[in-house]
């Protein structure tokens, strides 16, 4: 089932409609967030007076770009995200916005949000709702990245902390050499064809990746990394909503500074 909350293929006034967009972003956004132990769903949550989901709506459809979003959510929640889309892009946007029901895991929800764009796209980027300050500029430097080289690729941060390996009971046993480390975040970039692929031999695995990078390797592609950024944090546990509120005021700190 799939809900349009956007159709921007004739502009309004008869104006010259917008090319094809060559360009999709799936935004994951279908998660229960157990870890988190809220009443609602993980993007559905509120964060200064605006639900999460939002913030990931406005960057995507910010960009400078005909594209077209798939937004995949809880199907209970379709309604309310149709709601948001059309509150926070602007109709005259270049980008068109479907709303998509999650599947039961993350791999099925790329999957039907991959299905939902346009024939034309032949890049996508995966972003998790739960990442809501991942800025436009790291958007633009994974898809310069996937044309530039036609890999798939992803923002990374350099591990910093010392890692220890412990057992069950929290003794140390080894401390682990972080140099070729790095934690990984979103959005991830990919050939359409290539993340396409991947997922088309998703079920063939005993376990599942949650990460579509590795999906990709585990088909046979290469996967390059391009810098990430502190504030792409993830919201996962009540702690992280705590820093995603520090980052929030920080940001609006800004704003104010630079006025």
């Amino acid at each position: 089932m799939t809900a349009s909350a956007l159709n921007n293929e004739e502009a309004p006034g008869g104006a010259t409609p917008h090319t094809l967009p060559t360009l999709g972003i799936v935004l994951v956004a279908a998660g229960r967030g157990e870890r988190l132990g809220a009443s609602a769903p993980k993007a559905f949550i509120d964060l200064r007076g605006r639900k999460l989901i939002e913030f990931g709506i406005a960057v995507a459809t910010s960009l400078p770009h005909t594209g077209h979003l798939a937004v995949v959510v809880p199907e209970d929640r379709a309604a309310q995200a149709l709601e948001i889309v059309n509150r926070v892009v602007p109709a005259d946007s270049p980008w068109t916005v479907t709303v998509v029901p999650g599947g039961r895991e993350r791999h099925e929800s790329v999957r039907f949000g991959l299905d939902a764009l346009p024939d034309s796209i032949d890049t996508v980027l995966v972003h998790d709702a739960a990442r809501p300050f991942a800025s436009a500029e790291l958007f633009e430097r994974v898809i310069g990245e996937v044309r530039r080289t036609g890999d798939s690729v992803i923002p990374a941060l350099r591990v910093a902390d010392t890692l220890k390996r412990i057992d069950d009971e929290g003794i140390v046993h080894e401390t682990v050499d972080r140099t070729p480390l790095v934690a990984v975040q979103t959005p991830q970039g990919f050939p359409r064809e290539t993340l396409a692929a991947a997922h088309a031999t998703a079920q063939l695995h005993a376990d599942i990746p949650t990460d579509d990078a590795e999906l990709v390797q585990r088909a046979g592609g290469r996967v390059r990394t391009v810098p990430g950024e502190i504030n792409a944090h993830k919201l996962t546990t009540p702690e992280d909503l705590r820093l995603l509120e520090f980052f929030l005021t920080a940001h609006a700190l800004g704003l104010k500074e630079n006025a």
